[in-house]
């Protein structure tokens, strides 16, 4: 099979991306885990590398309006699932941290993602899961040192 790269690319990183997600939606739904959307779930993966943080913080690294971060917050703390306290650095400010429950949900998404992940290895062979991930882990690496230049 030849595939012509430049071309398909965007196309392959995509499908995978949508592929993944559906996969963790139905491990999650399985296990009775509802209402969380991927970017519920992106929100809660920069919150754990970043916690306890503000907002706007998290709309910066997501790449979208603070705006649309604060809609997503919003919907999260209606889910139970992160709480706003006050900045001790800036009383204007409130920094997003997870709750009990928010806690718990990072566990559950954890067991998922390593479910999808057994998938994988299982179609494709742990070995060349690992290579695929090293090679899309030193691409990541190489655009955000380009972006910080």
């Amino acid at each position: 099979m030849s595939l012509e790269l430049p071309r398909n690319i965007g196309r392959i990183l995509m499908h995978s991306v949508n592929d993944f997600q559906h996969r963790l939606d139905s491990d999650l739904r399985r296990r009775g885990v509802t209402g969380i959307r991927a970017r519920h779930r992106a929100v809660f993966l920069h919150l754990g590398e970043m916690r306890p943080c503000r907002s706007v913080d998290l709309a910066q690294r997501e790449g979208i309006s603070p705006q649309s971060m604060m809609k997503i917050v919003h919907e999260l703390e209606q889910l139970g699932l992160v709480q706003r306290r006050p900045d001790p650095c800036d009383s204007r400010a409130k920094l997003l941290d997870f709750t009990g429950k928010g806690e718990a949900l990072v566990d559950e998404l954890a067991r998922s993602t390593a479910r999808v992940w057994a998938q994988y290895a299982e179609l494709i062979g742990e070995r060349k899961l690992q290579q695929t991930m090293r090679g899309l882990q030193y691409l990541l690496e190489a655009t955000q040192v380009n972006q910080e230049s």
